[in-house]
């Protein structure tokens, strides 16, 4: 009986320390993956801040490549009606 029972402790203890074990180690990996998603989340911001940055530059230069295609027009006649063909 006295074998039985310090089996029986004996297996307890060791599923309570592997248990304790393993919290820590989670524990760990959380603080470890919240350090990541924090560093993951700045640097989306700074994409995202890029990201509108250049799409107002591209508003701009569409902006400035219409105005030339107006002066070009306007100087190469092409606002101009085509001719009437030819009878």
């Amino acid at each position: 009986m006295i074998a039985i029972l310090a089996v029986g402790a004996a297996l307890a203890g060791l599923v309570w320390q592997g248990q304790r074990s393993l919290r820590v180690e989670m524990r760990d990996m959380r603080t470890e993956l919240t350090g990541r998603m924090d560093r993951i989340e700045s640097r989306m911001d700074r994409i995202e801040s890029r990201m509108e940055r250049m799409e107002g530059r591209l508003a701009e230069l569409g902006d400035r490549v219409s105005r030339i295609e107006g002066m070009l027009h306007l100087h190469l006649g092409r606002n101009e009606e085509p001719a009437a063909p030819a009878e």
